[in-house]
């Protein structure tokens, strides 16, 4: 279904821009412009478009937690949800933690 938005109505227009700003395109309805947001355009571009970049990585590990620490967690938490706040799957957070051997100061 298609719908026409007004830029002369307030209501319509802050709709729009609603809409728009998930595509990083704004629309200043007191002069009619359009201005873009050019980093964001071009991470909605690339792979994982919209992907949380919360993960602070080192060399390819999660730079800010260790085995001994998703071990602790797991007492209070299940494995999904300790993986769904790292940004990783539930297979990638076991596959890291077997990685790391016997050693829980090693970083995931």
């Amino acid at each position: 279904m298609r719908k026409t938005y007004s830029l002369n109505n307030p209501l319509d227009l802050e709709r729009l821009n609603e809409i728009l700003s998930n595509f990083a395109v704004y629309i200043n309805g007191k002069d009619l412009t359009v201005s873009l947001d050019e980093e964001v355009l071009n991470l909605l571009r690339k792979r994982n478009a919209g992907r949380p970049y919360a993960i602070l990585r080192e060399n390819g590990y999660l730079a800010h937690i260790t085995k001994g620490e998703v071990k602790a967690r797991m007492a209070n938490e299940t494995a999904g949800q300790i993986a769904m706040s790292l940004g990783i799957s539930r297979r990638t957070l076991f596959r890291r933690m077997k990685e790391c051997e016997k050693d829980s100061d090693e970083l995931l």
